[in-house]
């Protein structure tokens, strides 16, 4: 029998036992079995394998610096832990790009913002879902804050499909990507929402893939959308508390082995990936005075069941994301820019407004 990471036992409120951590006697095959994968080709076995074994070796290292006190949070053999880094970079290849939408800022309160909120316990988060091998996760994230804004606004809980804007956004700048799989903003996203609607999930069911953008229904629209100030985290805990949850963009190159606890690795690095270019398309649904309650794209398996719990410590530190080339296709391009918070989770975020029901009997072309 092996030990592994975040059996259901293991885990209460959130925080793994020391002994779940150890992954004593963890096999490749056990990996394999656990995740339903299979290999038959023996150079793609040895490969897989290669990286399944480094992997692991970072995982029992940063494990036993989580049960020695060094971390707030602990790492585990998901199933990403034998993917190679191309494979990890397609899930992130939604790129930042300049907003010239107006700011608004919601600072200016007399009222105090609620010391956490969950919007999961309000019945307006659907379920986590997966982006596959495929660079959408900007349109997951605009996908599920429509979704959000679309169960407070009419009380109804509905499931869009993130398919309509991979197939129908047009992104003739390349911000964010070329498009589809390829990359895009959330931005993008709402604009096509507040032109032409977004389809349901039955409707237009998600294929991994790019698709022609034919004609469908809009089962809701949104007259745009709203951006909140840069690197200020009053202002997206006042959105989050006062709108719902919010589209948001990280720098995720260190979020691939993540298993729970309050996340600090873009700042205090691991596997390698310590920096802060923002490449990732996700999802806060609340927060508490700890930490940013966000949820991802990588299906249920990974991290929190879907959710990664990102540290508040670092919301009055800016860093420098070295790499604004690869993080945005915009012009202009800087060579460097300043983000907020942890993993640049301060920076760019934003939600869709005026969201309405689409009209069902209007075909969109």
């Amino acid at each position: 029998m092996f030990k592994k990471v975040l059996a259901a036992s293991a885990v209460v409120a959130g925080v793994a036992s020391n002994s779940s951590l150890l992954y004593e006697d963890y096999s490749f095959e056990a990996y394999l079995q656990e995740f339903g994968k299979k290999y038959e080709a023996p150079d793609h076995y040895a490969k897989r394998e290669t990286i399944f074994k480094q992997n692991l070796e970072l995982v029992k290292r940063h494990n036993a610096e989580y049960n020695a006190g060094k971390h707030t949070w602990w790492a585990a053999m998901n199933h990403l832990a034998d993917w190679t880094d191309e494979e990890f970079q397609t899930l992130r290849s939604k790129k930042y790009s300049p907003s010239q939408h107006p700011v608004v800022d919601l600072t200016d309160k007399s009222k105090a913002n609620p010391d956490s909120i969950d919007w999961r316990e309000k019945g307006a988060v659907t379920p986590v879902k997966n982006q596959g091998a495929c660079g959408s996760c900007w349109a997951f994230a605009a996908t599920e804050t429509m979704e959000s804004m679309y169960q407070i606004a009419t009380g109804k809980q509905i499931e869009l499909s993130p398919q309509t804007y991979v197939n129908c956004v047009k992104n003739p700048n390349q911000c964010g990507g070329v498009g589809g799989c390829e990359g895009a903003t959330m931005e993008l996203a709402y604009n096509l929402t507040a032109q032409t609607g977004i389809a349901t999930a039955a409707d237009m069911p998600y294929t991994q893939r790019d698709g022609t953008c034919k004609p469908y229904k809009a089962a809701a629209k949104c007259k745009g959308y709203v951006k909140n100030p840069e690197n200020n985290a009053m202002g997206l805990e006042t959105a989050v508390a006062t709108k719902g949850p919010q589209s948001i963009t990280v720098a995720a190159g260190s979020w691939q082995l993540y298993g729970g606890g309050i996340f600090h690795g873009c700042s205090h690095g691991f596997l390698g990936h310590q920096d802060n270019t923002l490449d990732h398309g996700v999802q806060a649904v609340g927060y508490t005075k700890d930490y940013w309650i966000v949820r991802n794209s990588w299906g249920p398996s990974w991290g929190l069941s879907g959710y990664i719990h990102v540290s508040r410590a670092s919301d009055s530190k800016t860093f420098t994301d070295k790499n604004p080339t690869d993080g945005i296709a915009c012009k202009p391009i800087p060579k460097t820019q300043t983000v907020g918070g942890e993993c640049g989770i301060l920076f760019d975020t934003s939600y869709p407004i005026g969201v309405t029901a689409g009209d069902a009997d209007e075909v969109i072309v």
